[in-house]
C-alpha cells in the first residue's frame, strides 16, 4: 500500500515538472523577463517601405521594397528564424532589396533587428502603431 502511494506521488511530481517545462516564458513575474512577440506589422521608413507582417499561426508575409515575400517563422525568446516559401521575382533597378536576405531577427519592444544567414546585420524595422 505504501509503495503504491509513493509511486503515485512520484508520478504526480514528474507530471508537474513536465507541465512546468511546457509553460511559456512570456509571462510577467518577479525574476521572469517578458518576451516581446513578433506578431504584428513591422515596417521601414525607407522610400519603398519594406515591411513584414507576422501572424499568430507561424506565417509571415511582406515586401522587400520591390518583391512580395512570405513563408513561415519560429520565435524562440527574442529570436525569430524565418523560412521563405514564396517570393515574386520582379526586377527593380536602384531598389535595395535587403529585406529579402533575412534569416534571423531579434525582437525588441518597438524594433526588429534583421540579420542575414551569416549573422550580418541588414537593417531594422519599426513596429507599426
Amino acid at each position: 500500500m505504501v509503495r503504491k502511494r509513493i509511486t503515485a506521488a512520484a508520478a504526480m511530481m514528474l507530471a508537474g515538472f513536465a507541465l512546468a517545462g511546457c509553460a511559456s516564458n512570456a509571462t510577467s513575474g518577479e525574476g521572469v523577463e517578458d518576451v516581446n512577440s513578433v506578431v504584428g506589422t513591422w515596417q521601414s521608413s525607407e522610400e519603398n517601405e519594406p515591411y513584414l507582417t507576422f501572424s499568430e499561426d507561424g506565417k509571415f508575409q511582406g515586401n522587400d521594397g520591390c518583391n512580395g515575400i512570405g513563408g513561415r517563422y519560429e520565435q524562440d525568446g527574442d529570436t525569430v528564424t524565418v523560412t521563405f516559401a514564396a517570393s515574386t521575382l520582379k526586377g527593380c533597378p536602384g531598389v535595395d532589396t535587403w529585406l529579402s536576405k533575412v534569416k534571423t531577427i531579434t525582437v525588441g519592444e518597438t524594433t526588429l533587428e534583421v540579420f542575414d544567414k551569416t549573422g550580418e546585420p541588414l537593417g531594422s524595422l519599426a513596429r507599426e502603431s
